[in-house]
């Protein structure tokens, strides 16, 4: 079972060749790094095996949370760490207070949309040709957390 923990400085690589691997325009080294010292800013990674396999970043500021991106390695999707990963999130979320987390995700990642919905995410707008390479429209979705 994957242990999810606060990305630290050894895990900056990983956490970059993951983007590569699953994003179309991933976050720079240096754009990792610089979570690092944000404030705002929450990155927790799941280790397997000494190696980080996925890992989710949020900003989080006056009671609202943007989860930036959530990726999962290929070998390791399907094994439940995206669970593991929303679930600490919302743990961090509840402690600290935030009302909700905010996400965008491409109308065309069926796979995705299908994995929000089915941990507590709602549709709740729409961003045109919000994405680039290739342009396409992003899914607005929003989990509310118990914190009233």
């Amino acid at each position: 079972m994957a242990e999810i923990i606060p990305m630290q400085q050894e895990h900056v690589e990983q956490v970059c060749d993951i983007g590569k691997e699953c994003f179309s325009i991933p976050w720079s080294l240096d754009g990792v790094k610089a979570e690092l010292n944000n404030p705002h800013s929450v990155t927790l990674v799941a280790m397997e095996d000494h190696s980080v396999v996925g890992f989710v970043n949020a900003h989080c500021i006056y009671g609202e949370g943007y989860i930036n991106n959530i990726a999962v390695t290929k070998s390791y999707r399907r094994h439940g760490i995206g669970f593991l990963l929303v679930q600490a999130l919302t743990d961090y979320g509840e402690q600290n207070k935030i009302d909700f987390f905010t996400l965008e995700v491409r109308r065309s990642n069926e796979n995705a949309i299908m994995f929000y919905e089915k941990h507590g995410f709602q549709k709740v707008g729409e961003r045109k040709r919000f994405y680039e390479k290739p342009v396409e429209d992003a899914m607005l979705y929003t989990r509310s957390l118990n914190n009233n």
